[in-house]
């Protein structure tokens, strides 16, 4: 596939299906990974599960705060800046739109679009 030995990875929604496979071809190519997810016993056997070059930063990307510091949070438990980030967390809440709560519409947006807006701007600030 291609080489991405000395890259550094963050991927977020690694506790999922799709961030967890993501996770493992990045880590398969050479990169080193650094998984994010809200439930930090599964991003630890996934660490465990991939070794060497893989490391884990649990973060809420519902919360603001826990959003703006996991760059600096990933690249210091990868000892190195993030070369790459794949911001692949995401919710639903399913509903009508007349029986949509504004909560749960709140929440889809922030995770889904507020959080990847703040992830994108630290990582380019590096």
């Amino acid at each position: 596939m291609f080489n991405l030995t000395g890259k550094t990875a963050l991927v977020t929604g690694a506790t999922g299906g799709i961030g967890g496979a993501i996770a493992r071809a990045l880590h398969a190519q050479g990169a080193t990974v650094v998984l994010s997810g809200t439930r930090e016993a599964v991003l630890a056997d996934l660490a465990k599960e991939l070794g060497e070059r893989a490391h884990f930063a649990a973060a809420n990307l519902s919360d603001a705060e826990s959003v703006d510091g996991l760059v600096a949070r990933a690249e210091e438990a990868a000892g190195a800046p993030l070369d790459i980030l794949v911001a692949n967390a995401g919710i639903t809440k399913d509903g009508l739109l007349m029986r949509m709560k504004d909560e749960d519409f709140q929440s889809v947006i922030q995770i889904n679009l507020e959080s990847y807006f703040r992830l994108t701007r630290a990582a380019v600030k590096g």
